[in-house]
């Protein structure tokens, strides 16, 4: 089983995505939640399922809403980079490669 490990922005991105949705609904906060978790699951269970996007850094977008998982695996571990939504510039998340290489 693969650990999962998350990039610092990508946790504040989480955190500020589920507060502008549950300024909307509590619902669709609860909603992008199960849907987030959902996709980690899939990603730990099958890392390869998502299609590049970038070297070896996948996209798993998630379903009914417009943002997508962007991760890479490690030997034993799954690096969280990115909660991208798709209107977003597509690369605006690769300066965060070189805080992963640091580490």
């Amino acid at each position: 089983m693969y650990k999962l490990r998350t990039h610092p922005e990508a946790d504040r991105e989480l955190e500020d995505i589920i507060l502008r949705l549950a300024d909307e609904t509590l619902w669709q906060a609860t909603r992008f939640a199960d849907q987030y978790y959902a996709a980690l699951l899939k990603i730990r269970d099958h890392p390869e399922g998502a299609h590049f996007v970038w070297k070896d850094y996948r996209r798993l977008n998630l379903k009914r809403f417009p943002y997508g998982l962007i991760y890479r695996r490690r030997q034993d571990e799954i690096y969280l980079v990115a909660i991208a939504h798709e209107r977003r510039h597509p690369d605006y998340w690769k300066h965060r490669i070189q805080d992963e290489e640091a580490v």
